[in-house]
Order: C-alpha cells, then structure tokens, then sequence
C-alpha cells in the first residue's frame, strides 16, 4: 500500500538504481535529466517521479493501491476527509472547475505530504511525495 514514506517496495528518497532493484529491474546507465518519470515497465501501479536520480514522488491513477488508511482513487472525497480528519487542507483544483487537492502532512516527516486531487465528488489521482515536487501540478513539465 501507499503511506508517507512511499508505495512499497518504493520509497521517498530511493536513487533510481535502489528503485530498479526493488522493482526486481536491471540496472541502467541512463544518465538523468532533472526531473523524469522512471519507466517501470508496469512492475508498479505507481509512476515515479524521479528529480537529480533520487525519487522524490510516487503517483497513483487507480485504485489497486490504497493508502494506509485506506484511501483509494474512486473514493468518495467526503471519505477522505474523515479518514484524515483534522490533518486535511483543501484547496481549490487548478483546472477541474468543481475539483479539489486534499492535501494529508505527515504526522511524522513535515516535508511529506499526500495529495488527493478530486472531481468535486471523488478521488481521481493521488500522489506521496516530499515537498516541493509532491504539490508540483504539472508533473515534470
């Protein structure tokens, strides 16, 4: 499942090699740019972010991984709300009119975040991450 500290067998803070071996993947002498996505040959419902080689993010678009709390996209957003309760920021979605970003600190690392983005009505993505790159709208663009 997804917690603060990542989608196992990924964590925040892995360098990409540490994450291809997690992944069970050869190693690769692909030199990094500053931000991409590691291709993780579907060996992870999660895509993962990496920025100067180390993964700094890790996205979730469907509802096979649950959060720790159990959270999961196609949730009801009033869901996470309480599952979260007391913790939870909401602010308004840059480009889903009705939508929201719920955004879950950590209770025990204040640089990682989990961010819900919603219809209005559902969970529609969800991602883990350090800051800043997890509140990064754009991905790596």
């Amino acid at each position: 499942g997804a917690s603060f500290a990542g989608v196992a067998p990924l964590r925040i803070g892995m360098t990409a090699a540490e994450a291809r071996q997690a992944l069970g993947m050869p190693a690769s002498s692909a030199k990094s740019g500053e931000c991409r996505y590691l291709d993780t040959k579907g060996r992870t419902h999660a895509f993962v972010m990496l920025v100067h080689d180390t993964v700094v993010r890790l996205d979730v678009r469907d509802s096979t991984i649950a959060t720790e709390a159990g959270a999961r996209v196609g949730d009801a957003e009033s869901h996470v709300l309480e599952l979260y309760r007391g913790r939870v920021k909401s602010e308004p979605h840059k480009y889903v009119p009705a939508g929201h970003y719920l955004i879950v600190t950590s209770p025990t690392d204040s640089t990682h975040r989990l961010v819900f983005e919603t219809d209005g009505k559902r969970v529609t993505t969800y991602r883990v991450g350090r800051m800043p790159e997890v509140r990064w709208v754009e991905g790596c663009s």
